[in-house]
């Protein structure tokens, strides 16, 4: 336990020393139409929390298993070091919506990869329920690694929630006996935790695709991993489920109402409630709640079609909120 503490500590502590570094290096997010900041800030906070988590996890397993991490392991860290490389390249470089879809696409492949290597060999019986399972878990990690992303729009809000849904997964980890999966989770929580303060209320830094997308293919595969070793393999998807809600319901009115969808907005709900005077602040606590909700409800022992109820109810009454606000103020087209 001692070693494990230690391990959260010093990852947060570097999270923390290279998030000040990234502030003065000062690699500014002008605000431009679509923003929902009016000031320039530092971008690339992220960078802190996922290069920490990157460095100490594998040395928390050096030190608490005797050995680095294994395949199991290791490619899903390669498959976040290679989307945080590139989504830095992003920032200077501003690709094309298909080639960041296409980078996305093969780091979910890698943690796939990581994944089938504690399933094989499998009976060929097998194979066709594998192959479903793995086209869900390729949907599943290219969904929320974007939903993240688009919903780190606000102070505090992808961060706390990503913080959040971590540290109760690595709660559910340890009571499954799976110590590895412990420490991956409670070290990103630690890395995301050490970002909060720079970031909320008030931002001296942004997170940016780097620690959005970085963060996000992490809290993601360890939703997948949940589903496996677990007996609540639906505790991230309930766990997450206002920000896939947000997400998947603006994707939808977007696309009905003939807008493009690779085109930056500012119309998910979030978006609406801020920009109709609800305050930033709030939205990103009850955002945070969202998430608690969402835990709580699936942890208990009631049929599942109950439970789904329950955690849709408050996203159903926080849309129509949002909506009559946003058609009461003068917001132009959303």
């Amino acid at each position: 336990m001692i070693p494990l503490v230690i391990c959260c500590a010093g990852a947060a502590a570097l999270s923390a020393l290279l998030i000040r570094h990234m502030i003065r290096v000062g690699v500014m997010d002008v605000p431009g139409h679509r923003s929902s900041h009016t000031r320039p800030t530092p971008k690339g906070g992220g960078i802190g929390i996922v290069i920490a988590f990157l460095l100490v996890f594998p040395l928390s397993q050096l030190w608490t298993q005797g050995d680095l991490p294994g395949p199991s392991l290791l490619l899903p860290l390669i498959a976040v070091a290679l989307l945080v490389l590139f989504s830095w390249l992003d920032d200077i470089h501003s690709y094309r919506a298909s080639f960041k879809l296409g980078v996305q696409g093969l780091a979910a492949l890698m943690a796939l990869a990581g994944l089938s290597v504690q399933i094989f060999p499998v009976s060929t019986g097998a194979l066709v329920a594998l192959a479903v399972m793995g086209g869900i878990g390729f949907f599943w990690l290219v969904y929320v690694t974007n939903a993240l992303n688009f919903i780190d729009g606000i102070n505090g809000l992808a961060a706390g929630a990503m913080c959040l849904s971590a540290l109760v997964v690595a709660v559910l980890f340890h009571l499954a006996g799976r110590s590895g999966l412990m420490d991956a989770a409670l070290i990103l929580a630690c890395c995301l935790m050490a970002f909060l303060p720079f970031n909320f209320p008030r931002a001296r830094i942004f997170m940016g695709d780097v620690g959005s997308q970085g963060a996000g293919l992490a809290l993601s595969w360890l939703g997948l991993e949940a589903a496996r070793v677990t007996v609540w393999p639906l505790i991230m998807p309930f766990l997450l489920f206002g920000i896939l809600y947000d997400v998947g319901f603006t994707l939808v009115r977007r696309l009905l109402a003939g807008d493009p969808l690779a085109q930056a907005h500012r119309s998910h709900l979030y978006q609406l409630a801020t920009r109709s005077g609800v305050s930033p602040v709030a939205v990103t606590l009850l955002s945070w709640c969202f998430v608690l909700w969402g835990g709580g409800v699936y942890l208990q022992p009631w049929p599942l079609w109950a439970r789904a109820f329950l955690v849709l109810l408050p996203q159903i009454g926080w849309t129509f909120l949002v909506i009559s606000r946003a058609r009461a103020s003068d917001l132009g087209k959303w």
